[in-house]
């Protein structure tokens, strides 16, 4: 099969998923076409016991690599005017999951074809649940990094050319903490606030305080951002509510300024609150630590890469994936593969270039071979597992 030819098989696939698509954990029927076209390749399917998503193996023995793509959609309308728009209203592969579903699978059936020169066993995750980092947590609980030595992944970046593949060694993703606090108060006639415990005075004094987060405790030349995204208080113009709520984010690549961050929106939060003789209640979100790439292993894969794409620095990115966990455990490499499409991602005029298909499923038959080499080799040996979950876990009795 030539590439022209694994492009158009790919593309079908991803027309598919994309008119289809399925919001985190409720991925049955993208589950359904992958074990089908799996299936059809002839590559075994492993017993895996969640609900959605799936593994799969290409070659035998020992060493064990692993490949990981993330197959959920989002939350969203498509506004992209394309001729395999989304048939489900409020859903939308506003990420390119469906990009990164067709890719692995063009990359197995190419790993499929080399099966014989592999070293060694490749397994493939299709991992459920990546938008509300859930589905990595899930699928390690489940097993599915059993034996694994290394693990390599990428995701599709419509700002980068097709043919393009942007790497950084260390922190390529930020952490993600996600926040609601709700304020609990008293409320009253809108012309009477002395008969109050006005809430919305409160929620305003912690809008502006908790920037000081950023501006007074972490240092100029560090990354970390604190978003208050929603808000949430009030229903009409002469009543002061009872309650009021904010959601929101934070992001940072520092395992220390993570916690830092989180002390002191707690201490700030519950002090403002007790100020004001109200009462607060913060449901605190631990998200995956920051995607972070072994050097070797970077090293190695850029220089396998480069014989098809072209390598350039990536710049760190303020979003997450949950690909930081399996990073966590065992040495990982995560890029970001060209797409050049339109829009950006998580916006509803998002779109990617099937083009660009074609150098995903090289990129894996690429990573995986030169994992497999480096764990036989031994050049991965002194990879120590991230103990930056440890450091923040010590805060959730908070």
């Amino acid at each position: 099969m030539n590439d022209q030819e694994l492009t158009t098989w790919m593309t079908a696939i991803r027309h598919r998923l994309h008119q289809q698509p399925e919001l985190a954990l409720h991925e049955i029927h993208t589950t359904a076409l992958i074990k089908q076209t799996l299936t059809q390749l002839g590559i075994r399917i492993l017993p895996y016991s969640g609900e959605t998503g799936v593994v799969a193996e290409i070659g035998h023995g020992e060493p064990t690599i692993a490949l990981r793509t993330d197959i959920d959609a989002l939350p969203l309308q498509e506004k992209s005017g394309l001729a395999y728009a989304s048939k489900v209203n409020g859903r939308m592969h506003a990420c390119g999951h469906d990009f990164h579903t067709a890719a692995l699978l063009g990359g197995a059936r190419l790993l499929k074809a080399h099966e014989a020169d592999l070293t060694g066993t490749v397994r493939l995750i299709f991992q459920p649940g990546e938008e509300g980092h859930v589905g990595a947590k899930l699928m390690i609980k489940n097993g599915v990094l059993q034996g694994v030595q290394a693990i390599a992944g990428f995701h599709n970046m419509p700002q980068i050319p097709i043919g393009t593949l942007a790497i950084k060694s260390g922190a390529l993703m930020a952490s993600n903490d996600n926040f609601i606090v709700t304020i609990h108060g008293a409320g009253a006639h809108a012309a009477m606030p002395d008969w109050s415990q006005d809430v919305i005075v409160t929620l305003g004094q912690l809008i502006t305080s908790l920037q000081t987060i950023r501006s007074r405790n972490i240092a100029p030349d560090a990354a970390l951002v604190l978003t208050i995204a929603d808000v949430q208080a009030g229903h009409t113009f002469n009543v002061i509510p009872d309650t009021a709520e904010f959601k929101g984010t934070i992001r940072t690549f520092s395992a220390t300024n993570r916690k830092l961050a989180m002390e002191r929106f707690y201490d700030l939060v519950q002090a403002t609150v007790k100020g004001f003789e109200q009462t607060v209640t913060i449901d605190w979100d631990q998200g995956p630590s920051c995607v972070t790439n072994e050097p070797i292993l970077t090293a190695l894969i850029a220089k396998a890469a480069a014989e098809t794409l072209t390598i350039v620095p990536a710049l760190p990115c303020n979003a997450d994936d949950d690909f930081a966990l399996y990073q966590e455990r065992i040495p990982g490499f995560y890029g970001f593969l060209g797409s050049g499409g339109t829009g950006v991602l998580h916006q509803s005029t998002y779109s990617c270039d099937d083009a660009g298909l074609i150098y995903g499923a090289k990129f894996h038959l690429l990573a995986a071979k030169t994992m497999l080499q480096a764990v036989t080799q031994g050049q991965l040996a002194k990879f120590k597992p991230s103990v930056e979950s440890a450091v923040v876990n010590s805060l959730q009795s908070l």
